[in-house]
């Protein structure tokens, strides 16, 4: 997977739930990023930024397009695609083939197609923006 998208996912999937939550800060992380070791002594820090609208709306994209890829995307970062709020328990690569009704090897061509669906739409964004 690309690293730069995957970065970029972890921070939308923290404002995805920030932002239904009025800033209260529960839950203040989704159940992928307690996957990933924390460094320094900052703590959490929430990205409120367009960043996270930019890959909202490219998720968006990607939902009319290919929604089964739209579906392991969320599915991967802790977030439920009906709902849009935070998924209570961490999620295998077999829960979330088992949801798909897919083999666990699928969901991993289903993460890394959507990563690159992701790039695509994040540069198509950027040639807009530059001819304006």
């Amino acid at each position: 997977m690309n690293k730069h998208v995957n970065d970029r996912m972890v921070i939308w999937s923290e404002w995805v739930i920030r932002k239904d939550d009025g800033n209260l800060g529960y839950p203040k992380e989704c159940p992928y990023t307690r996957r990933i070791a924390r460094s320094g002594g900052m703590g959490y820090q929430p990205n409120f930024n367009d960043d996270s609208i930019e890959i909202d709306r490219c998720l968006a994209k990607i939902k009319k397009d290919h929604p089964i890829i739209f579906r392991a995307l969320h599915l991967f970062y802790g977030i439920d695609f009906k709902s849009g709020k935070a998924i209570s328990i961490m999620l295998t690569k077999e829960m979330i083939a088992k949801d798909l009704q897919c083999h666990r090897d699928t969901v991993y061509s289903y993460l890394e197609r959507g990563h690159i669906l992701l790039l695509d739409a994040l540069h198509e964004n950027d040639v807009i923006a530059h001819l304006r």
